[in-house]
């Protein structure tokens, strides 16, 4: 029995139910986010307009340009900001890398190449190439750039992955972020103003909410210049304010997209990480962020030096074109007329009799003309300096080697690095998130071009149903979902500079010893020339098609094979012929003892020939057998050779005639 007390059994309680998800924000809290970012980012908003109308070429405030005119001075702009800006999309795009997939684990390295060729379809199908210099030079201007991911209908039984860009004017963000990549945000999102047909459409059971939101919700936007078009629209024009809200909500993200008077659609976010964890929609990064926490791009740095040279342009202009006059009061004259007389080409100047000539400031204007002109030099210097040097962009650089431009141009880069390096970090997120995107969205059986270096083109599948040959069993070949694969950039070297400092070598190395070289030699290093020179990638592949048509050179070793064959035919030629010159003696002989001549000389004398035919014969039958035992063994030398050959070759090394021909064209 138990010494445990007889005491009943304490009642324990069931356990909790999970406790369900908080309501999603109401439209009050929504709209309160999007105002706490207008009240707290007030500064940064309207740098960014003033960013935007400088790239653009609008320079000069409307006061400033009817001071200018009431006193007849010149307006000019000379855009350098826009130059320098374009001038550092362009460096993106030289810069531009292919993403890359590297396996997490061996068993995964086929699917790295899977993944890499997924990803580049996508990027290729939603023309990357074009919408992600346009992210970088919102980056640049604005301070902020990015995507927003987006699922369409697809014709194969998935959801297709796309990606728009995202206008700066139109985004909102956590104030109290300020990290650069916004992974510090606790909600972001997109506001702008759409047609109330539009937004019908695609709400249709919304259609009371979205008649009560027309003309509502002004107050939800940072009034940017592009919304001139619909606060001037005509009266029939019906207006909606419509925001595309994503904020978190615990650890998970959550959307909400809704009017001044109602949500529209709201839920979890759709998109996931590697770790199966709810993502925004939203990829951004910014180019800088200051003390305060606002973002800001090359405006800042550039719009001192950029006002300089306006001013002082239209300043110099003015000065140069005007004249100071000193006239003494008395003295007849007519200071009006005179200033108009002056302003003409071939005005005159008409002065009374006795009265003292006008004099003219021309040594202190001089003086200011000259002081203008000099201080926008140096405001030019100093905006063509900022950023990077012109060997960037190509400039400066015709009688400079390879290497030589690429140290320039290391040195340029670094003083963008933080700029660059958000710009490719934000790259490297997008091409994760897309990736997650396809893992959890393809799941239907597809086909994906693939084309290679050289232009060639290749098919491969995934999510394909095939037998595994190894258990006769049903197997999805190229399943994305379970890959483990890792998406980083490829950070391959300068090959345009390496194929040009290749293309110089080996054009000098022709020209000083061409005619000296074996003609294999010399048809490598053409084609080494051609596949380094900047000609288009179809002029190569028809060179390489040429190349693999023409007759390939003898082998080298296939010949001396060949020749060690004849040899020994010949040998065996020469050892019949022996035998027939023995064959003959012998018949000599018995005709002579069958005729019984009895002559004993002529017996000695065919005895003697027989004998020296005899040694002859053993003397060319030894030699035979010792060139046959030679010809043998260079035969059997020669096949081994070939057979190791052959086995390099299957192991995965490329046939090279020339390494094949070393031995023979002096080689080590």
């Amino acid at each position: 029995m138990s010494d445990l007390p007889n005491t009943a059994a304490a009642p324990v309680a069931p356990p909790a139910p999970p406790a369900p998800p908080p309501p999603g924000r109401s439209l009050t809290r929504l709209k309160q986010d999007y105002l706490s970012y207008l009240d707290g980012k007030r500064a940064e908003i309207d740098e960014q307009q003033e960013a935007r109308r400088y790239y653009h070429g609008a320079h000069w405030t409307a006061k400033q340009i009817k001071t200018l005119n009431q006193r007849k001075q010149p307006v000019v702009t000379y855009n350098r900001m826009a130059r320098k800006i374009n001038a550092v999309v362009g460096l993106l795009e030289r810069q531009r890398q292919d993403p890359k997939g590297y396996a997490r684990t061996p068993k995964h390295e086929d699917g790295a190449e899977v993944a890499t060729a997924v990803l580049r379809y996508v990027l290729d199908e939603q023309r990357w190439q074009e919408k992600s210099p346009i992210a970088g030079l919102n980056g640049a201007v604005d301070g902020i750039g990015g995507l927003e991911l987006t699922l369409e209908a697809g014709d194969r039984g998935d959801t297709e992955i796309g990606f728009e860009v995202v206008d700066p004017a139109g985004f909102f963000y956590d104030p109290t972020s300020t990290r650069a990549d916004f992974t510090d945000a606790g909600y972001m999102g997109i506001g702008k103003w759409a047609d109330a047909s539009e937004l019908l459409a695609a709400f249709p059971d919304k259609a009371k909410e979205i008649e009560a939101s027309v003309d509502l919700g002004s107050e939800l936007t940072s009034n940017p210049d592009s919304d001139n078009k619909w606060v001037m629209g005509d009266e029939h024009h019906r207006r909606v304010r419509v925001i595309d809200h994503w904020y978190k909500r615990g650890n998970q993200w959550c959307f909400a997209i809704y009017t001044g008077a109602a949500i529209l659609a709201e839920g979890e976010s759709y998109l996931r990480d590697e770790k199966r964890r709810t993502i925004s929609k939203y990829v951004m990064f910014s180019a800088n962020v200051d003390h305060d926490g606002d973002r800001y791009g090359f405006f800042r740095n550039m719009k001192s030096a950029q006002d300089e040279i306006n001013q002082r342009r239209s300043k110099g202009l003015h000065t140069s074109q005007s004249r100071r006059i000193v006239i003494r009061d008395g003295q007849g004259l007519e200071p009006e007329k005179i200033r108009a007389e002056l302003a003409r080409p071939d005005g005159v100047v008409v002065v009374p009799v006795g009265a003292e000539l006008p004099q003219f400031d021309d040594a202190a204007r001089g003086a200011e003309l000259g002081a203008n002109l000099g201080f926008l030099e140096e405001a030019k210097q100093e905006i063509e300096n900022y950023g990077f040097n012109p060997a960037l962009i190509g400039a400066g650089v015709q009688d400079m080697s390879g290497r030589a431009i690429a140290l320039q141009q290391q040195a340029g880069i670094a003083e963008l690095g933080p700029y660059l390096l958000g710009y490719r970090g934000w790259k490297q997120r997008v091409y994760r998130a897309i990736w997650n995107a396809v893992q959890s969205l393809w799941t239907a059986e597809r086909w994906i071009r693939v084309t290679d270096d050289e232009g060639l083109g290749n098919w491969l599948s995934v999510n394909r149903l095939a037998i595994d040959p190894a258990t006769g069993m049903p197997t999805i070949t190229n399943a994305l979902g379970s890959l483990d694969v890792d998406i980083i950039l490829d950070e391959g070297p300068d090959t345009v500079t390496m194929q040009a400092d290749t293309n110089d070598s080996v054009r000098q190395a022709l020209q000083a010893v061409g005619p000296l070289l074996q003609p294999a030699v010399a048809a490598a290093a053409l084609e080494v020339l051609i596949e380094t020179s900047s000609m288009p990638a179809s002029a190569k592949k028809k060179f390489r098609d040429a190349t693999r048509q023409r007759p390939q050179p003898p082998n080298p070793m296939e010949q001396q094979a060949a020749m060690l064959q004849q040899q020994a035919a010949m040998l065996e030629l020469q050892g019949k012929a022996l035998d027939n010159r023995k064959t003959e003696a012998e018949t000599a002989k018995l005709m002579a003892e069958a005729s019984d001549i009895g002559a004993e000389r002529a017996a000695e004398e065919l005895e003697q020939r027989i004998d020296a035919v005899e040694r002859q014969d053993e003397l060319l039958s030894r030699r035979e057998e010792q060139d046959a035992w030679r010809t043998n063994r260079q035969l059997e030398l020669a096949g081994r050779a070939l057979q190791l050959r052959a086995a390099e070759v299957r192991a995965g090394g490329a046939f090279s005639p020339l390494g094949t021909a070393a031995p023979y064209l002096g080689g080590d």
